[in-house]
């Protein structure tokens, strides 16, 4: 339960830095600071994990700049970076199966509709399982590129996504088997 009101407070938290204006992203600065210090999460940690995120937020400040919104360009990039640092935190507290039993109490609701809550949770975690897998394949095709001579970029795009794909398709024929072969209807 108490998993469960932790995913409630970060949604909201999460919902309520789009709906504020500048005094209450400095609120929220410091909430994300006291959530750092509380979950121990290092600031060179938090650092490295927002500059992942990076190319994206200015993706969405270029488009927002580009469109004559530069204040709003810089709210959503700030906003963004806000976001990246709790998620992160979150992240440092709550295991995949936490996240797991946390979606398919979320989704008892959906009963009434035929829905099972276990289904959507298997869902998830095969999903998140499958993350690693896929940047792990995604770095052995760009290793293979490189020991061949050949650059990553968009003219030898096909030679990354063909392979990439056929991994992908690979992968969730395994796990459909797999799932049947355990009878899971």
């Amino acid at each position: 339960m108490f998993n469960t009101v932790k995913f409630l407070s970060i949604f909201a938290y999460t919902i309520g830095i789009f709906f504020f204006e500048w005094p209450f992203i400095a609120a929220f600065l410091l909430i994300n600071i006291a959530a750092m210090f509380l979950c121990r999460l290092r600031p060179l940690a938090a650092a490295k994990y927002i500059i992942s995120f990076l190319p994206f937020i200015f993706l969405a400040a270029f488009f927002n700049f580009i469109l004559g919104f530069v204040q709003n360009a810089l709210y959503l990039s700030a906003r963004l970076i806000l976001i990246c640092n709790i998620t992160q935190c979150y992240k440092k507290v709550v295991n995949t199966n936490d996240l797991c039993r946390i979606i398919e109490t979320l989704s008892k609701p959906l009963k009434v509709f035929n829905i099972d809550g276990k289904d959507i949770s298997l869902m998830v975690s095969i999903s998140l399982a499958f993350i690693p897998v896929l940047r792990r394949d995604f770095e052995q095709i760009r290793t293979a590129l490189k020991a061949k001579g050949m650059k990553v970029n968009a003219q030898n795009f096909k030679y990354i996504v063909k392979p990439f794909f056929v991994s992908i398709l690979s992968r969730t024929n395994e796990i459909s088997r797999a799932i049947r072969l355990k009878g899971y209807q």
